[in-house]
């Protein structure tokens, strides 16, 4: 069931980029995206109670996460609505991304997750969504997209020393 949430987020994160295109930030891009959101929550919570964490899940989550985070912003940018300085937030994604493939291929272990890497996803996903639910670039995103980028160097630092668990 946990994948199959997690699935449903990336198929979902199609649609919601093309109404952000067509439309811009509109109530009902809002509501998609807060569902597609809850969604990051729901499915590790639910492969954790239930005890179905898969390798695909711990994968395809990070994924999922990354596609709706990037394909959100780069419809926004494209509508104007987002300033170009919130792709910085993407360089983290991009060393996360490079830092799990290594490790995934020549150490043969997937890392686990700091707490910082959930409080940027948490921080970003609440800056899209307000700016979707305002219909504009306010003052709460940018806070919390700022607030987001510098949890960028503690999330590095931890994942060079957090606890590793074999594939």
């Amino acid at each position: 069931m946990a994948n199959i949430i997690t699935i449903i987020r990336i198929i979902g994160m199609f649609p919601l980029f093309f109404m952000i295109i067509n439309n811009g930030p509109q109530l009902s891009n809002f509501i998609l995206f807060t569902i597609l959101g809850v969604t990051d929550f729901l499915d590790g919570y639910i492969a954790r109670k239930y005890n179905q964490v898969t390798n695909f899940g711990k994968i395809a989550d990070g994924i999922a996460d990354k596609l709706l985070m990037l394909g959100t912003t780069i419809a926004l940018l494209i509508r104007k609505v987002i300033p170009y300085w919130t792709l910085i937030i993407f360089i983290r994604e991009i060393v996360a991304v490079i830092y799990a493939l290594i490790n995934i291929t020549k150490n043969k272990i997937i890392v686990k997750p700091s707490i910082y890497g959930k409080l940027k996803t948490s921080f970003h996903i609440i800056s899209i969504a307000l700016v979707l639910l305002f219909e504009k670039w306010n003052i709460y995103s940018q806070i919390l997209i700022i607030i987001a980028i510098l949890l960028f160097i503690p999330d590095v630092t931890s994942r060079l020393n957090y606890s590793k668990k074999k594939i």
